[in-house]
């Protein structure tokens, strides 16, 4: 059921502000990360980014891959 609600709960898609106050980052490290090609996916809604649940599930497994591998 826990499975359920954090469905219901969790939104579709983040600010960059939201995303980065999730992940415990500073705004201004995730545009460092952007601008070397390693921030999550984007996607444009009128004049706002997002990052959509699905991208940000990816760019955690990615983050944890190269984790790994250092």
């Amino acid at each position: 059921m826990s499975d359920q609600v954090n469905h219901l709960t969790e939104p579709d898609a983040l600010s960059i502000r939201q995303f980065c106050e999730r992940h415990n980052i500073s705004q201004s490290f995730f545009f460092k990360l952007r601008a070397r090609g390693e921030a999550p996916q984007t996607i444009a809604v009128g004049a706002r980014r997002l990052i959509t649940k699905e991208a940000a599930r990816a760019w955690r497994k990615r983050r944890a891959q190269a984790a790994v591998a250092s």
